[in-house]
């Protein structure tokens, strides 16, 4: 069964660990996984995050699909949305509060943002949960505003908000969630449950998290064969082909 990685990561790691495309590539691979989709949060600008991505998708152009690092907050944001989304290809960004320094609640930039990265037909993924900054509630505005978008909370919003998250978008069927660096299996299969296997997305989070108890605990789920067929390719084959659910 093939296996698509929806959510993982490029660039060193918070402890200062490096890592390049091939070591990602080889290890990926080793546990059967043949596509990847990347972004890299550990530069110094976004710009910079961004390169690190887009030199992947070149070394590697049939197994890394690239996600674009966006600070709503940087002048050039929308420079850089055109660069990483038309000039180079990128299948979608990722929005990192955390990383980036403000409050989604409380930041009037994110708005026009969103609007010009839905005008490429890409998805958008949220890292929710784990700090007070990625609190998930305002994102569900932003995707019924843009039903033609696809949205994605990456971690299923961890332990503070999975199953809170999970009730937030039952009824958006453009919002979906991601398995990775998400131990709780009640939440996983909560996620199963109420939005379908077709709003559940692999991913494992490399290189913060063992591959292999990221691939494992999706075949714990209890899943049948077409549901795991979903949540292993199918999804994001999907969204990477930019059709919202």
């Amino acid at each position: 069964m093939k296996k698509y990685d929806f959510h993982s990561h490029l660039g060193k790691t918070r402890s200062g660990d490096d890592n390049s495309a091939a070591q990602m590539v080889e290890q990926l691979g080793a546990y059967g996984i043949e596509r990847v989709g990347i972004v890299s949060l550990s530069q110094n600008s976004m710009r910079e995050n961004n390169d690190v991505v887009a030199a992947a998708m070149r070394e590697f152009p049939d197994f890394v699909v690239g996600y674009a690092d966006i600070d709503p907050k940087d002048p050039g944001a929308f420079d850089e949305i055109d660069r990483t989304l038309g000039d180079l290809g990128m299948r979608g960004v990722k929005f990192m509060s955390w990383k980036h320094g403000y409050s989604v609640e409380n930041c009037p930039q994110l708005e026009s943002v969103v609007d010009a990265i839905a005008h490429y037909g890409v998805h958008i993924q949220i890292h929710g949960g784990a700090s007070p900054l990625c609190t998930p509630y305002i994102w569900t505005r932003f995707a019924r505003k843009h039903p033609e978008t696809d949205f994605v909370f990456t971690h299923a919003c961890g332990r503070e908000f999975g199953t809170t998250c999970i009730e937030l978008i039952r009824d958006i069927p453009n919002f979906s969630v991601e398995t990775s660096a998400n131990e709780e299996m009640d939440i996983l299969r909560e996620a199963v449950r109420t939005l379908g296997s077709e709003r559940v997305l692999f991913g494992t989070d490399w290189p913060y998290k063992p591959t292999n108890i990221e691939v494992d605990k999706i075949f714990e789920l209890g899943l049948s064969d077409r549901q795991l067929e979903d949540v292993l390719r199918r999804n994001a084959e999907r969204i990477w082909n930019g059709a919202a659910a």
